[in-house]
Order: structure tokens, then sequence, then C-alpha cells
């Protein structure tokens, strides 16, 4: 494919994934790419008579600062580190997808017909390049990254109950407008210890295997508002048919299980996002916020979700995490043991100097 105009890549929202872990034989040679992660190609083209071959780069995850992020790097060639650090694999991949588009557009235009493109390396020979952080390159990478994210939204939540023989339990499943599932919930599980399990026992006590109870879909619903959704106007749970060999082995099951429970194994309901999800979309892919000035010291932002300040006595980072009930602030000290100082909530300026504040650092 020719083009003279924008890359193809930009258009690449959805690429195929493959697994890699530390015993499937299919990790990159190399240590930069984390212990496991995803693999994906980003295809090739000619732009302005420049041919640009298809490249496979890896996602998988770094901790820093306490914090888990996204990193999309390069395979093979120069092993390059693409985009940037994201709290999702897919607007990590999307920035990269951006990264790499911008990058092949302006090679395309500035040299000459016969130059090799500049990711082309024929020697295969690793070799980093840091990246700075650049607003304005960033700018244009979120917006396909936006993109992603709204084809990604979920439209459709479904409660699914497990076959009576394997417990009866449920959960709940949210599924974008195509169909696929983008994310899912145990509805009848405390999990881990320390997980949060509110409503306190009302759907846990009143369930039992093949029910569709209120307290279960009461429970539902608050897992919904907790992630920033609900009923679209005028809808409710409605009874969604199974599989024909599903429903005949939950008709095999029917006289044994308790009186007055509803027949069906799955439900469904349309949703829509709440004003404090939208708002969240809004900070996330909006611009980044602006930090108070702090008394004798000078934070440099060092990527989207971060700023850094360096003195000779002591090194702090402020992290930034957009979240529903209000965005989380980080103050972590690097100077010797990494810890953290201090941590608030609340969106915008104003969360930033409260983290500053709650460590003790005068504003300007």
């Amino acid at each position: 494919m020719t083009t003279t105009t924008r890359s193809i890549v930009r258009e690449t929202t959805r690429p195929s994934y493959t697994r890699y872990t530390p015993s499937n034989g299919q990790r990159p040679e190399g240590t930069e790419y984390g212990v496991d992660g995803w693999l994906f190609t980003l295809p090739d083209e000619t732009l302005n008579g420049h041919q640009f071959p298809q490249r496979t780069y890896a996602a998988f995850q770094v901790t820093e600062h306490g914090m888990s992020f996204w990193m999309v790097r390069e395979v093979g060639g120069e092993r390059r580190q693409r985009g940037s650090r994201s709290t999702s694999r897919k607007d990590a991949v999307a920035l990269a997808a951006a990264a790499v588009a911008s990058e092949r557009e302006r090679t395309a235009e500035n040299a000459p017909a016969d130059h090799v493109p500049a990711d082309h390396n024929v020697t295969g020979q690793a070799a980093e390049r840091p990246q700075a952080y650049s607003a304005e390159d960033e700018a244009e990478g979120w917006e396909l990254v936006r993109k992603s994210a709204e084809n990604a939204r979920p439209v459709t939540a479904e409660i699914r109950l497990a076959y009576p023989p394997a417990g009866g339990g449920a959960s709940l499943r949210l599924y974008d407008e195509c169909g696929s599932e983008v994310d899912r919930e145990p509805l009848t599980e405390r999990g881990a210890a320390g997980r949060e399990n509110i409503p306190d026992g009302i759907y846990l006590g009143s369930l039992t295997s093949g029910a569709m109870t209120a307290g279960l879909l009461r429970a539902a619903g608050w897992h919904l508002t907790k992630g920033g959704f609900t009923y679209a106007p005028g809808e409710q749970w409605t009874a969604y048919p199974v599989r024909e060999s599903e429903a005949e082995q939950w008709a095999a099951w029917a006289p044994m299980l308790p009186d007055g429970h509803a027949a069906t194994p799955l439900a469904r309901v349309a949703i829509v996002p709440t004003r404090e999800y939208l708002a969240l979309t809004e900070r996330r892919f909006g611009p980044v916020p602006e930090i108070p000035a702090v008394a004798g010291l000078e934070f440099q932002q060092m990527g989207r979700w971060w700023w850094r300040s360096t003195t000779p006595t002591r090194v702090l980072v402020l992290v930034w995490t957009p979240q529903l009930g209000g965005d989380r602030w980080d103050l972590w000290d690097e100077t010797n043991r990494r810890h953290i100082v201090s941590r608030a909530r609340g969106n915008g300026t104003s969360g930033a100097a409260t983290a500053f504040t709650r460590a003790g650092l005068p504003l300007a």
C-alpha cells in the first residue's frame, strides 16, 4: 500500500497479540522484555516512495515508584522503547503505534527517496535511545489511545451463573459493542484477604446453587457503579438465552434446585457510563494537570504520569493516577531507600498541592 499522507499504523487500534511466558518459548531474546508479556506486529507500508518494514513489538509490565506500568519495546533491531509508559496495555500499545506512525511520516517527508527508513536496522545490534518527554508528541498519540478506549468501552453487562456441579458461583462480565468481553468480576467470591466486599454479605448469604436472586442483582449493580457504569434508561436485567447444550444441562438440574429460584442462568442489561466515568475519561486523555510550585525545589515532568525533583541531597518523585472517586497523588522519596512520604486524593492542582503539604513541603 502506498500513501503520501498518513501512516496506516494510526488506524491499528486492535492488533493481534501473542502471549509470551518464561516457559512457552515465545519470549524475545534479551533482558529488556520483562518476565512475560504480549507480542504484536505493526504492518509494513510505503510512504512517499519509502518502504517501511513490518515490525514486532513487546508489551510488558514494569514496576516504578510502587506502581505498575505498561511499556512497549521493539523486538530485534535497536530494541527501542516506543510510545510512553501507561497504566494499561491498550493505552501503551496505542501510544506506541502513534509514535511509530509519527516517525514513519517524518522520515518519508524529510529524507531523500533512496534513504533507508529510520526504523530499519540491518545490523540487528541493540542500542538504547532514551526518550525525552514531549507533551506535543504525546498529544498526537493520545488521540489514538482515546479512540481505542472508546471502542473498548462496555455497553452490555451480563450475570452468568456457573453450572451447579461447579458450585453455582456467579460472575459479572462486561462486553463492548462488538460483543468482545472487556472485563470480568466474580460476584460470589470473597477473594484475597483484605479485598473490599460491599454490600456486606447481601448476596453471599442469599445466593445458592442456580439462583439468580435479587441479592445477586443488587450486588452486580453495586459493582457496575463502582466501575463507573449504570443501567441505560429504561433498561433492567433480562433473561438471556444460553446455548442449547447448556439449556439441556440446566433443565436436568432444575428439579434439584430450591423452589422459587429463577430459571435462567444468564441475564443481561444495557449499560452507560456515569458522569464520573466520563469526567475520568476527560482527565485521562485531556491536558496533564498543572502541579504547584514548591519552594526551593524544581519538579520536571518525566512522563504523562510523573514528575521528578533532583537536588544534591534529595530525589523526590510525584506520581499521578487518575481514578474514579478522586485521582491519587503519591509522593516518593528515592534518595536512598525508596519509600512513600505522602499520599493524597483530589483532581487537578489541588490533589498535588495536598500531597506536597502533607509531606511538609512549602508551596511557593
